[in-house]
């Protein structure tokens, strides 16, 4: 409770420093801009096509207050996320481990809460992942007891989140509906009760659902012209040296993801809590498969505890999930840095549904579990109480540096300009659209401005006749360093805090090559 007070004191401040980000305000942006956008122009998104966000943005963008919304429903995702899994942990083994996995899930370290907060850092993927194991349970549980209409229901509006997001996301598919599909098969044939027959039954109608709805948002999706950054890089496998390179970073990513970022930190109160809350997060994850595996093998019920299909179906589904998020992670060429533990986020969850349900009846693993918890939360609290949550340790051009440009622009009658990629689309959201700065790159030995490789619409770089325009260079973030010769001597040059603003009495995109 008391980290939702802080963050709620904080809110503001950890929305504002999330869209500082360009990975994340890019859709917003492009949510904003995408009517205006032409009929033929084309949407190009980031490595995976963040589908369902961008229909959700387009379902809501007529509110009065959407942007409000935008900003809001990332968040209320997660505690809808965590409720689900705490449910279907209660379902399991009761409120005690109930209330552990909700505490792990909502007392979630800046990394985790950064990425949950991104609607195109595969933060929806981590709700299916909730949806689909808390629907396991009802099945493994009710399934032969539900009215057929309900059942029915629940299938459909479970198969449409699931579809759409699958055709956004191949994490959806290796992290929850691969495991869900293993998880009804093993319940089936070592359980073969009622509630496992109807699951098995159920489950082959969503798949038939999420089929449809995925190929209609595909349909959709080319319709609008609407794609993810082209490139055989999404899909490559890694190297036997990168192998190694994704371990590193496989258990440095879990570490920052359970509060446990303590790298580089002076030693202090709370880089010991990192410590700790480091080795627990590691060690949480890499049991994981161990655990499954004994309690698979030793399923039958024991004193006072629930067992059967239900038990049986969670541990699979979540053991899987873990094991094949890790291997997909490690064997992908994908990992380049420590930013990709945003592929990881899922091992958050399992771990923090799969401890608390095989703890339960063990005296001393129910301690450690509830210790570990409570390091967990003392940690997240700390980095909480001294703004870890809202400090641009990336230098990103702040809000009030944006209403600076913003500014400078009015007055001299500039709407729109460009800029690096992690300048562009901050400005723009922070300005509320006021000025529109589009993201470029630089090229041909930097000879050329060329437009940005991902997160674009290609209206953006239509030369626009009789107006004037902007380049900002950043220092702070040098992807443009400088004016490219070919763009001409600048009408004027402004200097807007660290960012020098340079004019030209022609829109810049006549220069730019695509």
């Amino acid at each position: 409770m008391l980290y939702l007070v802080l963050l709620a004191a904080q809110f503001r401040g950890v929305i504002a420093t999330t869209n500082l980000d360009a990975d994340t305000v890019s859709a917003p942006v492009i949510g904003e801009l995408f009517g205006s956008a032409g009929a033929h122009a084309n949407v190009v998104l980031g490595t995976f096509g963040w589908y369902s966000t961008l229909l959700f943005e387009l379902a809501t963008k007529w509110l009065p207050l959407h942007r409000q919304v935008w900003e809001l429903t990332p968040y209320a995702m997660a505690l809808a996320g965590a409720a689900l899994a705490a449910w279907s942990v209660w379902q399991i083994a009761g409120r005690w481990a109930a209330g552990i996995t909700a505490v792990l899930l909502i007392c979630a370290a800046p990394q985790t809460l950064h990425l949950l907060l991104s609607m195109t850092q595969h933060g929806p993927d981590w709700f299916c992942c909730a949806l689909l194991a808390a629907f396991l349970v009802l099945l493994e549980r009710s399934a032969s007891k539900l009215r057929p209409l309900l059942l029915v229901g629940l299938t459909v509006v479970v198969g449409t989140i699931v579809g759409v997001n699958v055709a956004s996301d191949v994490l959806v598919t290796i992290a929850g509906l691969a495991p869900f599909v293993l998880a009804v098969l093993a319940s089936y044939t070592l359980a073969r009760d009622p509630n496992s027959v109807r699951a098995l039954q159920v489950t082959l109608v969503m798949l038939v659902v999420i089929g449809l709805s995925g190929a209609i948002t595909h349909a959709a999706m080319a319709a609008l012209h609407v794609a993810p950054e082209p490139g055989p890089g999404n899909t490559r496998l890694a190297s036997g040296g990168q192998i190694a390179i994704n371990f590193r970073l496989w258990w440095h990513s879990i570490a920052a993801l359970g509060n446990g970022d303590y790298f580089g930190r002076a030693a202090s109160f709370s880089s010991g809590l990192a410590v700790a809350c480091a080795a627990l997060s590691i060690a949480a994850v890499a049991l994981l498969p161990r655990l499954g595996w004994h309690e698979l093998r030793h399923r039958a019920a024991r004193k006072g505890l629930p067992a059967g299909p239900a038990r049986l179906a969670f541990v699979v589904f979540w053991c899987s999930s873990a094991i094949l998020l890790s291997a997909a992670f490690l064997l992908s060429a994908l990992p380049l840095d420590i930013h990709a533990d945003r592929y990881l986020v899922g091992l958050v969850y399992a771990a923090a549904a799969m401890i608390p349900v095989l703890a339960i009846g063990r005296p001393l693993t129910e301690a450690a579990a509830l210790l570990g918890t409570c390091i967990f939360a003392l940690s997240a609290l700390t980095s909480m109480a001294q703004g870890v949550y809202t400090r641009n340790t990336s230098r990103f051009p702040s809000a009030g540096l944006a209403r600076q440009i913003a500014s400078v622009a009015a007055a001299h009658h500039l709407k729109y300009g460009y800029a690096g990629y992690w300048d562009a689309s901050p400005i723009t959201w922070a300005t509320h659209l006021r000025v529109k700065v589009f993201p470029v790159s630089v090229c041909d030995q930097n000879a050329h401005l060329c437009r940005f490789d991902l997160h674009f619409i290609s209206s953006w770089y239509k030369p626009r006749p009789g107006i004037r325009s902007f380049l900002l260079i950043d220092p702070a973030q040098p992807l443009v360093r400088a004016p490219t010769p070919d763009l001409g001597r600048p009408a004027a040059v402004y200097h807007v805090g660290r960012i020098t603003m340079y004019v030209y009495p022609y829109d810049l995109a006549e220069k730019i090559a695509s």
